[in-house]
Order: structure tokens, then sequence, then C-alpha cells
């Protein structure tokens, strides 16, 4: 017996350009490298049958709605953003079609949220981030004799290379564990990037799929609103950020 599906909700239309505008992505999510150049979260068919209103709006908010700085002091929130650009730079794109990074991160520790537990060796992630990074600014000085805001894009990435690996020994650090602040940094740095749909559009995730979902789920099928690669490359190359694929420094994303 064969069933009649019911028919996709109709969306009023709305120009292409304009929804790029609305969503904030080109194709490829703006990134000269992505594998996907011509996968388009902002596409019609998408917009229209993939997110239904409640979703576009959230997805809208998400990408408009950048949160101010309410937690970290002004010269702590620029130290961050300072941080954020070496950790997953983003200088293949134009400044206006880069991810804020910093903002969500101050968001989260503004409203107190978290996973709901901490290690013993750790203090809270409010407290965790005010000494981590008044720390990693003293060891800028001591190791670098410069602050971090002083040192080339070169030397911050050496410098955060060495604190991730453990290889510098500075006071400013006593009693907070380096190794788990620099992960609970980068699990913050690589969740604020890809909640914003120019990273989907970099990877091809096709991001929330409300009300249509997926029928293809084996591995190597692909529903045909999917993102389909056109430049065949790892992982590890899609993720790495620096133009012609140098990566963001020695810094571990693992």
């Amino acid at each position: 017996m064969r069933i009649r599906l019911p028919p996709l909700p109709r969306v009023p239309r709305r120009g292409s350009d304009r929804r790029r505008l609305e969503v904030g992505s080109r194709p490829g999510g703006g990134a000269p490298g992505s594998p996907y150049p011509s996968f388009d979260v902002a596409a019609e068919d998408k917009w229209a049958h993939d997110w239904d209103e409640k979703t576009r709006r959230l997805v809208l908010q998400r990408v408009h709605d950048v949160p101010p700085y309410r937690f970290f002091a002004p010269s702590e929130a620029r130290l961050l953003e300072a941080i954020c650009a070496r950790l997953l730079p983003q200088d293949d794109r134009l400044p206006s079609e880069r991810v804020p990074i910093a903002p969500w991160i101050d968001a989260r520790l503004h409203e107190g949220r978290g996973d709901g537990y901490r290690y013993e060796d750790m203090p809270d992630d409010r407290e965790a981030y005010r000494r981590g990074l008044a720390a990693l600014d003293r060891t800028a000085v001591e190791v670098r004799h410069a602050s971090f805001l002083e040192l080339s894009d070169e030397q911050r990435d050496a410098l955060l290379g060495e604190i991730a690996q453990g290889r510098v020994r500075v006071e400013a650090w006593e009693g907070l564990a380096v190794d788990r602040f620099v992960r609970r940094l980068m699990n913050d740095v690589i969740s604020a990037y890809y909640a914003h749909p120019l990273a989907w559009a970099e990877i091809g995730f096709n991001g929330p799929s409300s009300p249509r979902g997926h029928m293809r789920l084996d591995l190597g099928r692909r529903d045909p609103w999917e993102a389909e690669e056109s430049i065949p490359r790892s992982s590890v190359e899609i993720v790495r950020r620096a133009p012609g694929g140098s990566g963001g420094g020695d810094v571990p994303t693992h």
C-alpha cells in the first residue's frame, strides 16, 4: 500500500541574498578551504523545510543577539578575545564574518551555567577563568617579557603551546590545574564556534532539522538536501583554520 505523505509546509519566499544577510552565512561559511564550498545553510529549500519558525528564530538569535560582556572586565575581555583568536584562528575570513567566541564564554559564566560538577583540584569555572587569564598573562610577562597582548601572533602561539603542554612553571598557576584549565577553555572555544551557522556551512553540518528530519542514516549515505563534499579532506585538515592549513600553533585540541 502506498502512503501519501502530506506536503511540506510552505514558507514565504525570501531572496537568497536577504536570507544570507539574516543568517550571516555565505556558501561554505565564507571559508576558502571548506570542503563544502557550495553548501548554504541559508538556501531556500533548507530555510523553508529544515527549520520551522521557532528554529529559524533561534538561529537568527544566535547570529544577531551576541551577548554583551557582563562577567569579564574590559581588560579580561580583550585578553580572552586575543587568546580565542589564536586557539581557533579565523584569519581566512573577513572580520565581519568571523564567529564571535569570547562573548558566549562570558555569557555562560555570567549566567552560572556549567557541567554540574568540578574537579577537586579546580575552583568553580568563574574563579578558574579569572585566575587562569591572570596567570596566562603573568606567564607571558615572565617568559616573554611582555604582556600577552603585546606579543606577536607567533609568540602567542608558542606561549599557548608551552602552557598547554605543561612546559612552563610560573608561580601564578599555583593552585590551578593548568591542563584542566586549558581543556575547559578549549571546550568552550570549540562549543561556541560550532554553535554558529558559519561553522555549520564550513564543515557541511546540516544544523537543526525540524520538522523535516533525516531518512538516510547509514554511513556514507546522505539525504539530497545535505552537504556534498566537493574537496575530499581529512577531518584534521578541515578544522585547521590558519591560511595554508598550518593550524593555530602547537595548542592541542583534543
